[in-house]
């Protein structure tokens, strides 16, 4: 981050939520920085400064517009890793943003042990996605609830070809279907797992276990 020293950037507007995590990172990296964002110009400024900086922001308090506005600061800034740390996130916000693999997700019910791991994670040097395990349990039953009631095993293998990068023309010919039909699964698979366009659908096939990482190709 920022060369050799590790950057912090603090975005949470609750006082006693906010010293906590800054006493957490001066203990785990007393040489690293912590700046601070006060509001979505602040933040940008530094992003600006500091690209790979680690931010921790508190979605629900913080001046962020709204989820898109979210997405697109981690689009303009892809080396920075987010720990999205906050009381309540909706099950709809989940769903999406644990696609986005650079945001890590803490509710701040977590233990001192997962907050901890998901500084961690979003400061090595090959950094990885921490959720807590309140928003996996979430993603969990949406997963079972997928499983069990929503799509067939036929839908579930044309997902993992559009995943693979299959045309739903190769897919009607590996199928012995036509293209009209595979046009109405892909239709129906893409109203059910609430997703409009394809890099959404393989993400979702990935984030499922539909796909295997390896035949992951968006």
């Amino acid at each position: 981050m920022n060369d050799t020293k590790r950057i912090l950037i603090q975005s949470d507007n609750q006082p006693i939520t906010s010293a906590g995590i800054i006493s957490l990172w001066n203990n785990m990296y007393p040489e690293g920085e912590v700046l601070y964002a006060k509001d979505k110009g602040a933040l940008l400024s530094l992003l600006a400064k500091y690209p790979s900086a680690l931010v921790v922001l508190d979605y629900t308090l913080f001046d962020m517009p709204g989820l898109e506005t979210l997405l697109i600061i981690g689009l303009r800034f892809p080396q920075v890793r987010w720990i999205l740390f906050s009381d309540d996130l909706s099950e709809a916000f989940l769903n999406r943003i644990v696609l986005e693999k650079q945001y890590s997700v803490v509710m701040k019910d977590a233990s001192i042990e997962e907050i901890k791991q998901a500084i961690q994670n979003g400061c090595a040097i090959a950094r990885k996605q921490f959720l807590c395990e309140r928003v996996k349990t979430i993603l969990d039953s949406r997963k079972d609830n997928v499983d069990k009631q929503s799509l067939t095993s036929t839908e579930k293998e044309i997902l993992k070809a559009i995943a693979q990068g299959k045309t739903s023309q190769m897919i009607a010919d590996e199928r012995c279907s036509s293209i009209h039909t595979i046009s109405t699964h892909r239709k129906n698979i893409f109203r059910k797992i609430g997703v409009n366009n394809l890099l959404e659908a393989t993400k979702y096939a990935a984030q499922m276990g539909i796909v295997d990482m390896s035949e992951y190709y968006i």
